[in-house]
């Protein structure tokens, strides 16, 4: 989720540079004329091209970054990047840059005189993390503050992963977080950075993965990896957590996560206990439509094999609540080796010639012989150039603790969550500075037979709900329409 220049004109507008600095020119302060900004694309909207740019508007141009690569699986199967646990390729030689490092830039955004949408925009795109494009470009011609924003965030799962393959330090490089970033990680790269310091969950009940309640945490990094002291099974079985004391330049952050389901219209859910009407200008509205109904893709994978309920048992830990610093470390070790033989299985094919051999303290003898059964299954019930043992990896990751939510709405549900969303945002105190939304349907996470009514239906509702102060027409980024912030 490659690379974009950026050109800054007399009075150019704020960029996130690919140093991982906030620029801004020196007229930035002085300037109060509209700044005229566009990303090129490779289809025209017509609704909102670029308009001709006067000699009183100064211009920057920007090339989008491309689409997070996908491998030929991701092509072949459609599930797309969804590993909890790694990503296409890997940064390295970054700079280390702390959150001082912004220290100037803030200061300059601060005093510079922030900018208003005529009309609410939304932003749809398929793959979530492709919506950070969007909040990227707000943050930098200033529509949304540089820091401390509030993301409310519907979605069947939290995409509060934080990859150990991305430097902490490259949070602050807005290519590197384009193109690397997947739909499960997105968020706490931006956290991290300061650009949101509240995230609101919202969710239904059947998505299991993180208690309901309210959590106030420090975000920070540990050797160059972003941690949290946050000691919810979700940061642990991912490697995230982090005693308080071994984190540098921490952050405090704030977690609410809300059952949506549970409201009705006698008792609705009290939306000032997450954000007040003096939030607007700092307020991103997030949709995901596998909010509604969502499907777990592994489900189905290698099924006649029984694979993803053999990997429940192969991936399994126990948290230990005394110790989680230590059982963060066991975790990340286990993966560690799990990984190590889930990749000599597709290189070589077989478990034959594993070396060094697992260690017994990390991986349990009873568990390599629950992977060897997995492999003589997968081998009994598939052609060897079938079974892609990568992929099985990536599905045993996101077995960990209470898995990802499978629940599949009948249309008397759907019309239920439909209007308990709607009775929401109908409560909000104040209306957001912008609305993104993932429909999730190349993942399989939203199912394809249901997503474009869910879109249709959502949409509906942002038109009920917000009337003329939004904008007529979405910004398509999965259908590559141009777009040009300035001009919304």
């Amino acid at each position: 989720m490659e690379g974009d220049s950026n050109e800054h004109s007399a009075s150019s507008a704020v960029e996130i540079s690919p140093k991982g600095v906030i620029e801004a020119s020196d007229g930035l302060v002085e300037s109060s004329s509209a700044v005229s900004e566009s990303v090129s694309a490779k289809k025209i909207d017509t609704v909102n091209a670029p308009k001709e740019t006067t000699e009183s508007e100064a211009v920057t141009e920007e090339q989008p970054p491309t689409k997070r690569p996908k491998s030929d699986l991701d092509e072949e199967s459609g599930l797309g990047n969804v590993s909890t646990t790694s990503i296409a390729g890997t940064v390295s030689d970054r700079v280390a840059l702390k959150p001082k490092d912004f220290t100037l830039d803030t200061e300059v955004l601060n005093n510079a005189q922030p900018r208003k949408f005529q009309r609410i925009p939304i932003f749809i795109a398929d793959y979530h993390n492709d919506v950070l494009e969007f909040i990227y470009r707000c943050l930098a011609t200033r529509h949304l503050p540089l820091e401390n924003n509030i993301l409310i965030h519907f979605d069947s799962h939290p995409d509060m992963v934080i990859s150990r393959e991305i430097p902490a330090s490259a949070s602050y490089d807005k290519e590197t977080m384009l193109a690397e970033l997947s739909i499960e990680n997105w968020i706490m790269p931006a956290c991290y950075a300061g650009h949101f310091n509240r995230v609101i969950w919202l969710k239904n009940s059947w998505c299991q993965q993180i208690p309901i309640g309210k959590y106030s945490f420090k975000i920070g990094h540990k050797n160059d990896k972003i941690s949290v002291d946050c000691p919810l099974d979700y940061f642990i079985s991912e490697g995230n957590y982090c005693d308080t004391k071994e984190l540098l330049d921490t952050r405090n952050m704030e977690l609410q996560v809300i059952n949506v389901d549970t409201s009705s219209s006698s008792a609705p859910i009290d939306t000032a206990q997450f954000i007040k009407e003096a939030d607007g200008p700092n307020f991103v509205l997030d949709i995901d439509l596998d909010f509604f109904s969502t499907s777990n893709p592994f489900l189905e994978i290698y099924k006649d094999a029984n694979c993803y309920e053999q990997l429940t048992d192969i991936f399994h830990f126990e948290p230990e609540v005394k110790d989680c610093g230590g059982t963060t470390e066991r975790r990340k070790l286990q993966l560690e080796a799990l990984k190590k033989i889930f990749e000599h299985l597709e290189e070589t094919r077989t478990l034959d010639g594993l070396t060094p051999a697992p260690d017994p303290n990390i991986i349990a003898p009873e568990t390599y012989a629950r992977i060897e059964n997995l492999a003589k299954s997968l081998q009994k019930h598939y052609a060897d150039d079938e079974i892609d043992w990568l992929l099985i990896y990536d599905s045993g990751s996101t077995t960990d603790t209470n898995g990802l939510p499978h629940h599949i709405s009948t249309s008397k549900e759907l019309e239920q969550y439909i209007g308990q969303f709607k009775c929401l945002l109908q409560n909000l105190p104040t209306p957001p500075v912008l609305i993104t939304m993932a429909c999730s349907a190349e993942d399989d996470y939203c199912p394809k037979h249901q997503v474009g009514v869910i879109q249709e239906r959502v949409l509906e509702v942002l038109r009920e709900v917000f009337g003329d102060r939004l904008h007529d027409k979405p910004i398509l980024h999965y259908l590559d329409e141009e777009w040009d912030v300035m001009q919304l």
